[in-house]
C-alpha cells in the first residue's frame, strides 16, 4: 500500500496541540483516537511516511481499528481523509480543530462490482406502507419520531423508516435511538438520518449498544477487543459491559496491554468471562500506582518475596518454638522438687 500523504501546518521541533482540541476534543476521544491522532502530527512535523499497515502494526490494533479511529477524527471535522479508487486511504488533511464541524463521513461508496450486496431502496407499495403503519410498535415509534422531529411523517419518511425497519433489520428501538441521536446533533432531515442508519448497518450494527459503541469510537476496537480477549466474539458489547471497560479507560487510565493482561489472568483463574473479577485486579493495580505492564510485573516480584519471607519467618518462629520450649512435666514429677542441705543435716544428727 502507497504512503498517505499527510498535510497540515509544520511546527519545527516540537509537536504542539492545540487548547482547543485539549478543551472540546480530547475527553470524548478513546485511546486508540488519540494516539492516532497525536501520531499523525508527529509525522507532519517529522515529514515521516504513514500507511494504515504502519499505524496498525505500531500501536498493535487492527487495520480496522486504524480505519474507525481516522473516520471517528473526520466525523468531527478534525481531519478530512481522501480515499482512491481502491476505497484506501491516500491522504489526510489535518485541520485546524477552532474551525472544526462535525459532518458525516463514511468510506466510499464500492464499485459497481463490489456494491451488489448494498442495502438500497425498493419500491413499496401502498398496502405495504399500511400494513408497516398497523403494527403496534411501529405506531408508537412513529409517535416518538413526531415528538422528537416536531413534524408529522408524511408518506416519503414513512419509505424511509420501512426501509431501515425492513431492508437494515433496525428494530423499533434501535430507530428510536437513531432518531435521538441524529435530534440531538440537530440534525432532523430523514435524509440526514437514513444515512447514519446505512453508516451504523455498513459497520455492523444491530442494537442499541452497538450503536453507543460506534458512536463513542470503540466500534471494533476497544470494545470489541476486550470482548475477544474474554473469548467472545458475534455480538455487540451490552451497556454495563461498557461501563466496565470505560471506567478501566477512563478512571483508571489504564492502556489496552494492562486491561487485556488482567482480562487473560481472568480466565486463567476462573475460565469464565467476568468483569467484576477483572475490575478487582485492575483496582487493585490502580491503587498500587501502577500504570504499566512493568509496573505490574514489580508488584507481583514484590508480593512474591514478600509471600517468601513470610514463610520463612513463620518457618523459624515455629522451629524456636519447638526448640527453645521447656520440657513439659509428666505425672512422675507433678510436684516441687525440694532441695536439701546435707552438712546441716549432719550437724543437727551428731547433736542428738
Amino acid at each position: 500500500m502507497d504512503s498517505i500523504v499527510l498535510k497540515g501546518s509544520r511546527y519545527s521541533g516540537n509537536t504542539i496541540v492545540s487548547n482547543c482540541f485539549i478543551d472540546e476534543y480530547m475527553a470524548d476521544a478513546n485511546g486508540a483516537q488519540l494516539k492516532i491522532y497525536l501520531y499523525l502530527m508527529r509525522c507532519i512535523e517529522a515529514d515521516e511516511p504513514v500507511t494504515v499497515p504502519l499505524l496498525a502494526d505500531r500501536f498493535n490494533y487492527t487495520e480496522t481499528d486504524i480505519i474507525r479511529s481516522l473516520l471517528y477524527w473526520a466525523r468531527k471535522g478534525i481531519i478530512s481523509i481522501e480515499f482512491d479508487e481502491e476505497r484506501n486511504v491516500s491522504g489526510i488533511v489535518l485541520n485546524d480543530p477552532s474551525e472544526a464541524e462535525e459532518t458525516e463521513v463514511s468510506l466510499p461508496k464500492k464499485t459497481s462490482s463490489q456494491s451488489s450486496d448494498k442495502k438500497q431502496h425498493r419500491p413499496y407499495t401502498a398496502s405495504e406502507l399500511s400494513a408497516f403503519g398497523d403494527k403496534a410498535e411501529v405506531k408508537q415509534l412513529v409517535f416518538v419520531a413526531e415528538q422528537y422531529l416536531g413534524r408529522t411523517l408524511n408518506p416519503a419518511d414513512m419509505k424511509t423508516l420501512l426501509f431501515i425497519y425492513d431492508e437494515l433489520g433496525f428494530g423499533a428501538d434501535l430507530i428510536e435511538y437513531l432518531i435521538e441521536y441524529c435530534v440531538d446533533k440537530n440534525k432532523t432531515s430523514m435524509r440526514y438520518i437514513e444515512q447514519t442508519a446505512m453508516n451504523w448497518a455498513e459497520a455492523g450494527v444491530k442494537d442499541v449498544a452497538g450503536a453507543k459503541a460506534e458512536v463513542r469510537g470503540y466500534s471494533g476496537s476497544d470494545y470489541f477487543t476486550v470482548l475477544r480477549a474474554y473469548g467472545i466474539s458475534n455480538r455487540n458489547p451490552v451497556d454495563f459491559e461498557i461501563e466496565y471497560i470505560d471506567k478501566w479507560q477512563k478512571d483508571y487510565c489504564f492502556p489496552m496491554k494492562i486491561i487485556l493482561e488482567a482480562v487473560s489472568r481472568t480466565m486463567k483463574a476462573i475460565a469464565n468471562p467476568s468483569f467484576p473479577y477483572t475490575d478487582k485486579i485492575l483496582k487493585g493495580w490502580y491503587e498500587s500506582g501502577a500504570q504499566s505492564l512493568e509496573d505490574v510485573e514489580k508488584k507481583d516480584a514484590g508480593f512474591k518475596l514478600m509471600t517468601a519471607s513470610s514463610l520463612v519467618n513463620k518457618s523459624s518462629g515455629q522451629f524456636m518454638a519447638q526448640t527453645g520450649k521447656k520440657e513439659k512435666k509428666n505425672k512422675f514429677h507433678n510436684f516441687p522438687e525440694r532441695k536439701y542441705d546435707f552438712a546441716e543435716l549432719e550437724k543437727q544428727l551428731l547433736r542428738k
